[in-house]
């Protein structure tokens, strides 16, 4: 009853919708676009590193910039063989471990095990705050052998920093640190910076940091010292490797990039040399605070070359730059301190590379999703700055919603009306994402068609702009590609066309099941009852499919939608164009079956 009507809700909607002339300029100018990057092949559409910025880049330079980052020998060396089977199998072999110990569940060790994998891939972000616009290398490590098993490390060994004395969350943790401070005419205020962070993380001092402190980890794991060590090293040491421009390189030095223990065995060492260097200082820091890997020290005046000189004096690779205060202020985070007499004082702070863009107001968001972008901005900018900045600061606000097309009558009722407290709620219900349609999401959400006290929906956008931006990752070609809807074609034989599709589903890499589909064929001349039916069409009428040539129709991780979508493929193809089996579509309902016959109809 509630699947009819929710199908008629879109056929309703599909009957009604119209594009408005807002929507056909901006479609018009994205398809422009478009068709001038298809032309125009050597320009590259970026995000940079920070700022929200969109950068258009010559693909030369980029190649040139990025060959001239892993090129450097004494951090990277090119292999000649693909490593990720030899992982994959490690990986398995440790989760297997874990398993038999009964340190995880058959659910846990499903999840940990990895059969599908690849190899992570290096590409460059990059950094308009810096000279010359270097790149910052980033490594996508989403689905690599070790991905899942490496988070499983990383919720254990991130009680080890659970309750740190120097680390601050964001910059309203840093206001609330240094509002009360007193400063005195001979202290300064100083930020050091570890320059490039990961590479410079010795792997043998976070494991031995990691080992001297077993006592405190172990009561949050039933493993072994010896296990958990190895599975550490296996995840930070033995996965330190990346894919470029079809080449395998090793990274030799440093904490692996894009890795998810990373993150956390850095922190882990950052307090280890805090801790060291606090020991030795023989004039104590008024305050010392951390954020990843940007420290903000007030110190006095003639203790803060010292400072430097022992925090660098820690490890040969981990250096530090200082940025000493100038005119009695100095920027961190997003804020600016200044001193006033004895006191601090804290106002927002934005790079001058900042864009200042946020969601556009027109945007197809929900609307309350657009408006509370806008409140945590206010929120966020007027609980960091003190109050003698708050007019100054509406003034931005105001600017910044004004250049995304907010409406003045709700920015001034925004600016107007900012909470001076924010409640967390505590809520239990359960989170389920929608794709967002303008006007069907909000029918949906008002009608009775699921347990509002049950469920919260969260709308997501499918239309981004991030579909503009170029893909710099090494592709995955289509036979490595997995969790894939895919499309078939026959091709009949040399006396008869066929032009038949064949639709169907893989978790594998799609190399691995057309090869199993080619084993099918073989059969020919066998009594073989497990027939896909491609196999049997192809079998029955002597025609040969085309499997060099592929489709892939889509993607999707999770099985059963992964079910339902070959389904509506499936149901999408007339009749006469079909090769599945009839019983290949029987779970899907024949009201969704009419929308996606329906929009086919309206696509013809």
């Amino acid at each position: 009853m509630m699947r009819t009507k929710f199908t008629t809700m879109i056929d309703t909607h599909m009957n009604k919708m119209k594009e408005s002339e807002r929507d056909k300029f901006i479609n018009s100018t994205v398809g422009r676009t478009k068709t001038f990057l298809k032309q125009n092949k050597n320009i590259l559409i970026l995000n940079a590193d920070k700022g929200n910025v969109t950068v258009a880049m010559d693909i030369n330079d980029y190649k040139q910039r990025m060959n001239s980052i892993i090129s450097d020998m004494m951090t990277y060396q090119r292999v000649n063989k693909d490593p990720t089977t030899g992982l994959i199998k490690k990986n398995n072999e440790l989760v297997e471990e874990l398993y038999k110990n009964n340190i995880i569940t058959t659910m846990e060790r499903k999840k940990l095990r990895s059969d599908v994998a690849t190899a992570p891939r290096l590409y460059g972000l990059p950094k308009i705050h810096k000279v010359d616009f270097p790149l910052r290398p980033i490594c996508s490590s989403i689905n690599s052998p070790s991905e899942e098993l490496c988070k499983y490390v990383v919720k254990i060994l991130k009680n080890l920093t659970k309750f740190s004395k120097y680390n601050v969350q964001d910059s309203m943790a840093f206001k609330n640190k240094v509002k009360n401070m007193t400063i005195k005419e001979n202290d300064r205020m100083v930020s050091f910076d570890v320059v490039s962070l990961f590479p410079s993380i010795p792997i043998d001092l976070g494991i031995r940091i990691i080992d001297e402190r077993w006592e405190e980890l172990k009561e949050y794991t039933n493993m072994t010292k010896g296990l958990f060590l190895s599975i550490l090293k296996f995840c930070i040491k033995d996965n330190r490797y990346f894919k470029y421009d079809d080449k395998i390189y090793k990274q030799k030095k440093g904490l692996p990039m894009g890795s998810p223990a990373s993150p956390v065995v850095a922190d882990i060492v950052m307090e280890k040399l805090l801790d060291t260097c606090m020991e030795k200082l023989t004039t104590k820091p008024k305050i010392l605070t951390k954020y990843v890997d940007d420290l903000f020290v007030i110190t006095g005046e003639d203790a803060i070359n010292d400072t430097l000189n022992i925090l660098n004096s820690f490890s040969n690779n981990i250096k530090f730059t200082m940025e000493d205060e100038m005119n009695g202020c100095l920027p961190y985070l997003d804020t600016i301190i200044y001193r006033n007499k004895d006191k601090l004082e804290l106002d927002w702070y934005q790079k001058p590379t900042a864009s200042g863009r946020i969601i556009n107001f027109f945007s197809k968001h929900p609307k309350q999703m657009i408006i509370n972008t806008a409140k945590n901005l206010v929120h966020r900018v007027m609980s960091i700055s003190d109050e003698k900045f708050h007019n100054k600061n509406k003034h931005k606000i105001r600017d910044i919603l004004t250049n995304n097309n907010f409406p003045i009558r709700i920015i001034n009722r925004l600016i107007g009306r900012r909470n001076t407290t924010r409640e967390t709620q505590k809520d239990e219900k359960i989170y389920k994402s929608m794709i967002y349609v303008p006007n069907l999401s909000e029918r949906f959400q008002n009608s009775n068609l699921y347990d509002k006290n049950k469920y919260i929906i969260a709308q997501k956008n499918n239309n981004t702009l991030k579909k503009l931006f170029s893909h710099t990752k090494d592709k995955i070609q289509n036979p490595d590609k997995h969790n894939v809807i895919y499309q078939i074609q026959c091709d009949g034989n040399p006396n008869e066309k066929c032009g038949k599709y064949y639709v169907g589903t893989t978790k594998n890499k799609l190399k691995t099941r057309l090869s199993a589909h080619k084993s099918d064929l073989k059969m020919r001349n066998q009594n073989y009852t497990q027939k896909t039916a491609l196999a049997e069409h192809c079998i029955s009428s002597n025609h040969q499919p085309n499997l060099e040539q592929v489709k892939i129709l889509q993607t999707e991780n999770h099985y059963h939608r992964r079910l339902t979508l070959e389904m509506l493929h499936i149901n999408n193809l007339h009749t006469t164009e079909r090769i599945n089996f009839k019983s290949d579509t029987d779970n899907a309902a024949y009201c969704y079956r009419h929308l996606t016959q329906k929009k086919r109809s309206c696509n013809m």
